[in-house]
């Protein structure tokens, strides 16, 4: 079911935005979306964290307005309250654990030589091809955790990434801790691998047991009706 080829689901989905715009904006937060990833990694430097991941530093990766996103939401101080960012690969000639062994060795190999890539990464990592959307870099500030902002916020990032490329998969890697938690079944993903990357040697700041989690179009769009129905209630 392609969102840009049927036009199903469209109007729902902007439905939900609209929904999870309201309750963001009615914590008293603003919200802006950019592709400037400069303003990304500057607006990075002013949180407490200051975490920038390398899959979407300019380090790396040439990131416009075509193939990435990112989402802030500011307090009424100004200060920021929430960053996350998406981009998109068109994995038409490899699978994503193909492509995985590329691009994680770029980002964490070639930079500290005593870190290894294995090969076995997340089973279904090596059947999911196409348009795929990495959703990363996420961070609420911790005085605003606890009150339902991070699904709403993750839920946002989602559904525009969505709206924007009408991917086959959208897909993060989540601490182990977190997934078993349920964090990522309230934020929207639907589908769960014991396994993201995987380390032989992790570098010293890469977390060597993320889960692979991710969403299909299909569920992406069943998120949509789910908000718009709840909203409805």
């Amino acid at each position: 079911m392609f969102v840009e080829q049927t036009g199903e689901g469209t109007l729902e989905i902007s439905s939900a935005i609209s929904i999870l715009q309201a309750k963001i904006k009615g914590a008293g937060l603003r919200l802006k979306e950019s592709s400037d990833f400069t303003l990304f990694e500057d607006t990075i430097r002013a949180t407490e964290d200051r975490y920038l991941m390398e899959d979407f530093s300019s380090r790396f990766f040439d990131l416009h307005g075509a193939m990435a996103f990112w989402i802030g939401a500011w307090d009424e101080k100004g200060e920021p309250v929430s960053v996350q960012a998406a981009k998109v690969e068109d994995l038409k000639d490899r699978s994503l654990g193909e492509f995985w062994q590329q691009q994680q060795r770029r980002m964490f190999v070639d930079p500290a030589p005593n870190a290894e890539l294995g090969e076995e990464h997340a089973h279904d990592a090596f059947y999911m091809r196409g348009r795929i959307v990495y959703h990363g870099n996420l961070w609420l500030r911790r005085d605003a955790r606890g009150k339902g902002l991070a699904e709403a916020l993750t839920q946002l990032g989602f559904l525009v990434s969505l709206l924007k490329w009408s991917p086959d998969y959208l897909y993060g890697l989540m601490a182990a801790k977190n997934a078993m938690k349920g964090f990522g079944i309230r934020v929207g993903y639907r589908r769960y691998v014991p396994r993201g990357t995987h380390w032989i040697a992790p570098p010293a700041h890469i977390r060597p047991d993320d889960w692979l989690v991710y969403s299909t179009r299909s569920d992406l769009i069943g998120l949509a009706r789910t908000i718009v129905a709840e909203g409805l209630e």
